[in-house]
């Protein structure tokens, strides 16, 4: 699936040059169109091992890129969809922590950056999901 290129710590991936997962400026021109393109092989990430190293060479966020890369379809350095399956210990870690750690704001703000959640953040969601599942049980 993966080889090394000699002498380097760079992966060359089946999926390398092939434009069905990066396809070329002025083949689409939204996020509809970037999605009917590249979501027929985002799944083909799922069985891949190399999610993470995929991301941290690529590096999505930072270089604004557009297609599939470890798991995940990106827009302008933004995730838009993710294979399933895909984990967020994929993704980078956070840097530093910000003011909004712990708001749903900073979640979002990771979730935004392609990033993991910070320890706050990711006690936040899970809290807010608690909450959630507890308030349909009282509903019902």
């Amino acid at each position: 699936m993966f080889t090394a290129l000699p002498d380097t710590d760079l992966f060359l991936p089946g999926c390398y040059r092939d434009r069905r997962f990066s396809p070329a400026e002025g083949t689409w021109k939204d996020k509809k169109t970037l999605t009917e393109l590249c979501g027929p092989v985002l799944e083909w990430c799922t069985p891949c091992p190399f999610r993470a190293q995929c991301i941290r060479q690529v590096q999505p966020h930072p270089k604004r890129f557009d297609g599939v890369c470890g798991g995940r379809l990106w827009l302008d350095g933004q995730v838009i969809a993710t294979a399933s399956g895909a984990d967020d210990a994929d993704l980078p870690l956070p840097g530093k922590p910000r003011i909004t750690c712990g708001t749903t704001a900073g979640a979002a703000g990771h979730q935004s950056r392609g990033e993991q959640q910070c320890p706050a953040c990711a006690a936040l969601i899970a809290a807010e999901a608690e909450r959630a599942i507890a308030e349909v049980s009282v509903a019902a």
